[in-house]
């Protein structure tokens, strides 16, 4: 079983995201991934926030925690309600897609409720 983290981080009435672009698919997530060997969930939720957005978390509660089963794949996603925050978001880097695909994380960026419901967003 996979375990991720995500952050639900917002400002101003709006929910920073990121723009992921995979084989002409462009889709928005909230911030995150997996963790590391021995990390805790918060450790992962730092490191990640700090890879991809630029962010140093300081504050936050486990928010959510959804399962994802699929023949191949089986995934716990534990979300992140972030209450405070530092720095500025910044395009960061997705190491985690790397290898696979290069390009994969393309913006950062907040989403208003209705930037939002338009927006082609995926749970992980």
């Amino acid at each position: 079983m996979e375990v991720r983290v995500q952050a639900a981080c917002f400002s101003d009435g709006r929910l920073l995201c990121a723009l992921h672009a995979k084989q002409g698919d462009d889709y928005w997530v909230l911030p995150g991934g997996h963790l590391d060997p021995g990390e805790s969930l918060w450790d992962a939720l730092a490191r990640e926030m700090e890879e991809e957005t630029g962010l140093a978390v300081e504050n936050g509660r486990l928010w959510a925690v959804s399962e994802f089963r699929a023949p191949d794949r089986h995934v716990l996603d534990c979300t992140f309600l972030v209450s405070e925050f530092s720095g500025r978001p910044r395009l960061g880097t997705d190491p985690e897609a790397a290898g696979v695909h290069p390009a994969s994380l393309t913006d950062i960026g907040w989403l208003d409720r209705e930037a939002f419901v338009d927006a082609s967003f995926r749970p992980t």
